[in-house]
């Protein structure tokens, strides 16, 4: 005689149809969060644990750099649970690009990048900003040199790794392929402000350098198919930022032509037709690739 067994729906089974009911929108919010908060907590416990145990000896920088090459190789497929792996990857977009688009990626997006941060210090100059916006995350004076230079590289290299990651990678990912590039990186540079409003001077003055910073980003992914060049340049950018925050090197704010723009129109200028031959570099990449039989998406 043969039975039928019935195998329950048990718990697992419906939280995952509630996860699948949201909105994309709302499962791309709270996936790229979780990534920004998976990548970001380890090194500053790191950082935290060495100041205070060992101050003289940086032991939190390759500590951090392991754990990076850790939750990169998660975010992008490694690891449990293997459900998840292929998508993983996908969101992620780390894919490999030829010599002439990383080339044209870096001089397109670097040229971009210095246009966005001369909108910080035109709005340091022009934007009503409180006191603690211009007062240091936390006092270095005390420490060594290295462990000085040690601080700026693992906040820098954290940075542009989970921030990428997170935003640029997965959050842009799931959103885009649901509603399209523009709302997607839309929606994302909105998101990537509201991260920061935990900073004193990401005030509503800052909120155009925020949304031009993640859209520039965006652009680069767009073009390339990629976050490897937005990474590179997002650490890259707050290796020199980030010692302008902590004071130890001087702001460039007080020069009439920083303040009043001229950087920020020279280089976009200049970035203009450097993204229009990084278009045209990547579609031919995109194509050669297509005889090869791989896609970019």
């Amino acid at each position: 005689m043969r039975t039928n067994t019935v195998v329950s729906s048990g718990p697992p089974s419906k939280i995952l149809g509630l996860w699948r009911r949201l909105p994309t929108i709302i499962r791309a919010l709270v996936v790229g969060f979780v990534v920004l908060q998976l990548g970001g907590s380890v090194p500053g416990v790191l950082l935290v644990a060495n100041l205070k145990l060992s101050p003289s000896v940086p032991w939190f920088l390759p500590a951090t750099g392991i754990w990076l090459w850790l939750f990169w190789r998660y975010v992008n497929g490694w690891g449990w649970p293997r459900s998840t792996a292929a998508i993983r990857g996908v969101n992620l977009r780390a894919r490999p690009l030829p010599a002439r688009v990383w080339f044209w990626s870096l001089l397109a997006g670097g040229l971009g990048m210095v246009s966005t941060m001369g909108l910080i210090f035109v709005t340091s100059h022009f934007g009503n900003l409180p006191d603690e916006a211009f007062q240091p995350p936390f006092e270095v004076s005390a420490y060594p040199p290295w462990t000085v230079a040690s601080i700026f590289i693992a906040i820098a290299g954290t940075a542009g790794v989970v921030e990428e990651a997170a935003f640029r990678g997965h959050m842009l990912s799931m959103i885009q392929r649901r509603h399209g590039w523009v709302i997607g990186i839309t929606v994302v540079a909105v998101m990537f402000y509201a991260a920061h409003l935990s900073h004193a001077y990401a005030t509503l003055a800052f909120a155009p350098f925020f949304l031009v910073y993640s859209a520039l980003h965006g652009l680069l992914v767009y073009v390339t198919r990629s976050i490897l060049p937005s990474v590179v340049l997002h650490a890259v950018a707050d290796v020199i930022v980030v010692p302008m925050q902590f004071g130890v090197l001087a702001s460039p704010a007080q020069i009439t032509v920083v303040t009043h723009g001229g950087l920020t129109l020279l280089f976009a200028a200049a970035a203009v037709p450097a993204f229009l031959r990084l278009a045209t570099v990547a579609r031919e990449a995109q194509l050669a690739a297509e005889t090869t039989g791989e896609t970019l998406k």
